[in-house]
């Protein structure tokens, strides 16, 4: 016997109360309704609950107006959608291993209810330490995008430095040679500093749209996500130099928004201070710290991350699936003659555009 239940942000308590009964693997920070409705500018945020038997799959999404799409005034009457994980990691999780047939029926199911949700596309970035892909390679098209890095701070201190790169542990030492300092507070005392700081960043890397997040996205995290954010700050003397935005639960931390004033690169303030964030995490019980990726492979930004976990290097992996090939293909054909943002291959076609 199977069924399902959709849940939406009217509904957070029984979201919360179905993610509980996930023990293993315990979800991320991505899988709460408050962190999903941080985007909720981007669209309606939902928990997608399959049943079959005594086994459960859990899929949060949010589900977009493809009508809001500039320069689909030739769309239908019927509003049309598509369905994205929110920034970050996300997928279909199961409360430890199934059998196949399970997410069999699980794709069949929420595949029906696309179909009647007017669902067009669906993008789902995976969590790369949960490895939650793995289940669906047979089921739908699955691909890696690229590698990120995770500090394992399930290790003794003294494992955790000896384990940092070697020119990562002489710039740690530097820092603090220099007379670097770092703070760090769960409260948004320094925001200030660190809009500066992140602002800055965005214009030196000519970073997109998408991350010029406005004050109403950091106030909602300061208020909504209260207990779940911390700040950390590198400071030479009283000037504020570093700053980062991290987002964690009980067991996983994630280097979420942050930067690095140009000028002071020398004193290797960033490296101090993903060092200090790391032993506060691993003295509140944290199990692991997710640094991300880069850009792309193999560049800088990787290879600095990957300095504090050389052992540490995952892959990343997208799920791809079109619901209805059709009207994929118009939508992306209306938008032919715009000029696109994003990359030839982007995915769905129709918003390369936006």
């Amino acid at each position: 016997m199977e069924n399902f239940q959709v849940f939406d942000l009217r509904e957070r308590e029984q979201w919360v109360g179905e993610l509980d009964r996930l023990t293993d693997p315990v979800p991320d920070i991505h899988y709460r309704p408050e962190y999903c409705a941080l985007f909720g500018r981007s669209g309606e945020a939902r928990l997608f609950v399959y049943r079959k038997g005594s086994n459960t799959i859990y899929y949060p999404f949010l589900l977009r107006k493809i009508n809001l799409i500039p320069g689909f005034a030739e769309l239908p009457d019927d509003e049309l959608y598509d369905i994205t994980s929110p920034y970050g990691y996300g997928g279909p999780l199961a409360d430890g291993a199934l059998d196949k047939s399970v997410w069999y029926g699980f794709h069949s199911c929420f595949a029906e209810y696309c179909r009647q949700q007017n669902v067009i596309t669906e993008f789902i970035r995976f969590h790369p330490l949960l490895g939650n892909h793995r289940p669906l390679l047979d089921i739908m098209p699955v691909e890696r995008v690229s590698s990120v890095v995770v500090l394992d701070l399930n290790r003794s201190p003294e494992k955790i430095w000896t384990g940092y790169g070697r020119n990562n542990r002489k710039n740690i030492n530097k820092a603090l040679r220099e007379g670097v300092e770092v703070l760090i507070e769960e409260a948004p005392d320094h925001f200030g500093d660190f809009m500066f700081i992140y602002q800055q960043t965005l214009e030196r890397n000519r970073a997109g749209q998408f991350y010029y997040f406005d004050r109403r996205f950091f106030h909602y995290i300061h208020s909504e996500l209260k207990g779940h954010f911390v700040y950390a700050f590198a400071l030479l003397g009283s000037r504020v130099i570093s700053g980062e935005l991290l987002l964690f639960n009980g067991a996983y931390l994630h280097s979420y928004l942050g930067g690095t004033l140009q000028e002071y690169f020398p004193w290797r303030p960033n490296n101090l201070l993903k060092h200090e964030v790391a032993r506060w995490a691993k003295n509140r019980g944290i199990r692991y710290f997710m640094l991300g990726g880069g850009r792309r492979d193999n560049d800088g930004i990787f290879r600095y991350k990957r300095s504090f976990a050389p052992d540490g290097v995952l892959d990343f992996y997208v799920g791809k699936r079109v619901h209805n090939g059709a009207m994929a293909e118009k939508l992306a054909g209306l938008m032919d003659a715009e000029p696109g943002r994003e990359k030839e291959n982007f995915f769905p076609a129709y918003r390369r555009c936006q």
